[in-house]
């Protein structure tokens, strides 16, 4: 299994490439779909999961499945976040246009990946975990050292508080990827994140 991190666009949004056994999972491709594409050259796409709807995780997912005709994978409570106007710079203002298939808490197979989602809902309402094996996908809920922001369109700080509860419960084993930023651990993040050690 190899994981590829390639950080997109103005923000550094981390889209993720899991490679395992000549095909590929697409994590939160937010942007340059031609740099994306070149780490796929090796191996067969098999889909695109979106852990939130925000513009800088999304950008370009439309490009991808023209190229690969694969399926995309999304909380259906962030499809508001495809249709709001905001103020974001030029390269974000589309929204990705394909159909997608709704996300919702469990298991979750795709092509050759068994993958776990759990609904985390506080940085936008539809915001998910994906886990595959010992890996842990967290969007914008989870970074190292903080959490996301909840002052977003669909933001909710009570979900969010909710959130930080249920992530104690994970198995500290779990090695995070986030959306922004460098890897951690659940077990890291439980002893070291304000977040998570007030939030008891």
């Amino acid at each position: 299994m190899d994981i590829i991190r390639t950080p997109q666009g103005l923000y550094k949004t981390n889209c993720y490439i899991l490679k395992e056994n000549g095909y590929a999972l697409i994590i939160d491709p937010g942007f340059h779909g031609q740099r994306i594409m070149k780490e796929l050259q090796d191996v067969v796409p098999v889909g695109i999961v979106l852990t939130h709807g925000h513009a800088d995780h999304i950008c370009a997912v439309d490009a991808l499945v023209e190229a690969y005709h694969i399926p995309v994978y999304m909380h259906p409570k962030d499809e508001e976040l495809l249709l709001v106007k905001r103020r974001m710079p030029s390269g974000y203002k589309e929204r990705f246009t394909s159909p997608y298939i709704a996300l919702e808490e469990g298991p979750l197979q795709i092509g050759t990946f068994s993958l776990d989602v759990w609904e985390v809902p506080g940085h936008s309402a539809g915001s998910v975990f994906v886990g595959y094996k010992h890996i842990l996908f967290t969007g914008d809920t989870l970074f190292k050292g903080t959490v996301g922001k909840v002052n977003t369109y669909n933001g909710d700080p009570v979900a969010m508080k909710e959130t930080l509860k249920r992530i104690k419960s994970f198995h500290p084993s779990y090695v995070v990827y986030p959306g922004h930023g460098s890897s951690t651990t659940i077990e890291h993040e439980l002893t070291t994140n304000p977040y998570l050690i007030v939030h008891e």
